[in-house]
């Protein structure tokens, strides 16, 4: 596949029915993970009068919008047709010094104007935004790609066949799961290599093994200079190193600030600050706990997953395949989740459940406010079986539904009045 060649994002239909709209429009996401691509497909859908493009990392462009009347004064230069809404894109506008004052003049005195903006850090945007945007913008997060789009981005001939199943639509219809069912020892070696190699475009568009690592590493190098050490402003990188490096090992687990600020030799403050800006510039998420009644479940620690699978194992140095893995298991449960985000319009809602007995299910999903227990187990079936823990969620909550992620298992069993769904891990 040319690697020159833009291709599609699921979320670019989503931004588009914005664009005729009065918002602006907001894009967010991690370095490298797209957002600049996105907004030249955008472009290309636009006639050469109609659009303007500024990079915010470039000084001279900020220069431009250092005023709503250099701004304006900017786009009169630019032969844009006066008949049409212009549509501008400014990338990078974390760059702003006050992007709010700036963003709220524009779209409130400048209806002939439409704003589409992207940056990368949340963390940057929201010190720098304020309450004046509220009712003003939509915001897009851009992650790194899904199974579906990494097939496209590679050109994988099972493209097709992984677009006619995903969660929801096999909930709904099992067939269609049966029928794509043949191709799971072929599509198996290539989501294994997902796995291990994570999303970001760059490294997914890179043949050789050598040179999708050091992709990989130097997205992670960037990300600690740019957003931690340039706009975070945060001076021990070594400590912050060290933590990131320890969460990529807690991949899956239970967080307990209290032991990692003992194994890190951390103050508890300073462990809060680095998991906020892990999490606000999309490094990492922290998965809530599922209850009902706040007074019986046992915790409310949450449990740590990465963003991207790649950039996590580059953290622990360790991108052997899964078989050769004893951490095959979270890497198949961290899949699951970050697919979950990057699909987010399928389902409504995700946490994890855990009881004083110990009994654990992985995740709980919610879909028409009904909740169903998933649990994953990246291993081999013989017959369908589930697990003490299973059984107890569906007995304790009366859950119609229920999910076990096999590695390459297939299969629909009902007990008593919950059907339980067995289905591989690339058909989510």
């Amino acid at each position: 596949m040319d690697k020159t060649t833009l291709l599609p994002r699921e979320v670019i239909e989503s931004i588009k029915k914005w664009l005729d709209k009065p918002e602006i429009i907001v894009l967010v996401g991690a370095r490298q993970v797209g957002k600049s691509s996105i907004m030249k497909l955008l472009m290309q859908d636009m006639t050469k009068d109609e659009y303007a493009y500024l990079d915010l990392e470039d000084t001279y462009n900020l220069e431009i919008v250092s005023s709503v009347d250099r701004f304006i004064s900017y786009l009169k230069t630019q032969r844009l047709n006066p008949a049409k809404r212009i549509k501008v894109l400014i990338d990078e506008f974390q760059y702003l010094p006050e992007p709010s004052k700036f963003l709220k003049l524009i779209h409130d005195h400048h209806g002939e104007i439409k704003l589409i903006i992207s940056g990368s850090s949340s963390f940057e945007i929201r010190k720098k935004f304020t309450d004046a945007l509220t009712g003003r913008k939509i915001v897009f997060t851009v992650y790194p790609l899904n199974f579906t789009e990494y097939l496209l981005f590679t050109g994988s001939r099972y493209l097709h066949n992984k677009r006619q199943v995903n969660l929801k639509k096999i909930l709904r219809d099992f067939n269609e799961a049966k029928a794509q069912h043949v191709n799971t020892p072929k599509i198996l070696p290539i989501l294994e290599d997902f796995i291990i190699f994570g999303g970001y475009p760059l490294p997914s568009l890179t043949a050789e093994t050598e040179a999708r690592i050091l992709r990989l590493k130097e997205i992670h190098n960037t990300y600690i200079q740019k957003d931690i050490k340039d706009l975070a402003k945060l001076e021990n990188i070594p400590q912050f190193n060290r933590l990131v490096s320890f969460l990529a090992v807690q991949n899956g687990n239970l967080l307990n600030l209290n032991e990692v600020c003992k194994e890190i030799g951390i103050r508890r403050r300073h462990l809060e600050k680095y998991l906020f800006l892990l999490e606000k510039t999309f490094v990492l998420y922290l998965l809530k706990p599922y209850y009902r009644n706040r007074q019986k479940e046992i915790t409310k620690m949450p449990k740590l997953y990465f963003g991207d699978t790649g950039l996590r194992n580059i953290n622990i140095n360790d991108m052997r395949s899964l078989d050769k893995r004893e951490d095959a298991g979270c890497l198949a449960e961290n899949f699951f989740y970050s697919e979950f985000l990057k699909k987010r319009m399928l389902l409504t809602g995700i946490s994890f459940w855990r009881d004083k007995q110990q009994h654990e299910v992985d995740f709980v999903i919610v879909e028409n406010r009904q909740s169903i227990p998933v649990e994953v187990k990246f291993q081999r079936f013989t017959k369908a079986d589930a697990s003490p823990s299973l059984k107890n969620f569906i007995e304790k909550f009366k859950t119609k539904k229920a999910i076990v992620i096999t590695k390459d298992y297939l299969d629909r069993i009902k007990v008593e009045k919950t059907e339980i769904y067995y289905i591989p891990l690339w058909m989510i």
